[in-house]
């Protein structure tokens, strides 16, 4: 009998329930990931300028994060709108890579939903992704960096069947 009991204890031990995720900065219950640090956060510290080590990253690259057009300072930032709802806008060009502003500069914007499974319940990310004057015509192929791509990959592949074929 002393075995049984043994068993069952361990078993016992072997079944915890595992607490939720805290948040880094308050010890309140966490909702979301921040896309960058990928740290647990509370709703009211997921923007990034309101947890600690992107909010110090931003900091530092304040002087970097411009429109590369105009030179206005853009603020990329990143809100919850509820506790499974997320936006996050990076205010950069997805065809260039290039920091653009939202009033002049952008010439077209979508999002991008991604959904995450966190336990028995789901997070929305939504993305905001902006191209360019330069990159909007190119939509399509992924802008600038998606067009040089496509023609490499097109390359390659010639190259390989001119060599192939070649005596």
């Amino acid at each position: 009998m002393p075995k049984v009991n043994r068993t069952i204890r361990e078993g016992r031990q072997l079944h915890k329930v595992v607490a939720s995720r805290r948040c880094r900065e308050c010890e309140e219950e966490a909702l979301g990931r921040c896309p960058d640090c990928n740290l647990s956060f509370c709703q009211e510290h997921f923007p990034k300028q309101h947890h600690s080590p992107c909010a110090e990253r931003q900091m530092r690259l304040a002087q970097e994060q411009i429109c590369y057009v105009c030179g206005i300072q853009v603020y990329p930032d990143q809100w919850s709108i509820s506790h499974t709802s997320h936006f996050v806008d990076n205010f950069f060009c997805r065809g260039c890579g290039r920091h653009i502003c939202d009033e002049l500069h952008t010439q077209r914007k979508s999002e991008d939903v991604t959904i995450i499974r966190d336990g028995m319940r789901g997070h929305r990310y939504q993305y905001v992704n902006r191209y360019c004057d330069l990159c909007s015509p190119l939509h399509f192929v992924g802008g600038l960096k998606g067009l040089a791509r496509t023609l490499v990959a097109l390359g390659t592949v010639a190259a390989a069947v001119f060599f192939y074929f070649h005596p």
